[in-house]
């Protein structure tokens, strides 16, 4: 997997609430050190649901959607 398109975690930012690991349904979040922490990358959808829900916009995902041209 390419490691640029996943989420990026502000940790100076995180305030460890949990929200996002709460919110995330493939269960790729978790804590370390009390902040927010990729654990299984690989298991990652794009969901953003991460950013979503974070209080502090600790989170971003970088990707792009590109809508595909009409035929």
């Amino acid at each position: 997997m390419d490691q640029k398109w996943l989420p990026r975690i502000d940790r100076q930012r995180c305030t460890g609430c949990g929200d996002c690991i709460a919110a995330c349904p493939e269960g790729i979040l978790g804590q370390v050190a009390g902040k927010a922490a990729l654990l299984a990358p690989n298991r990652c959808i794009f969901c953003h649901f991460c950013e979503e829900v974070c209080p502090v916009e600790a989170i971003e995902l970088p990707f792009l959607i590109v809508r595909a041209k009409d035929e």
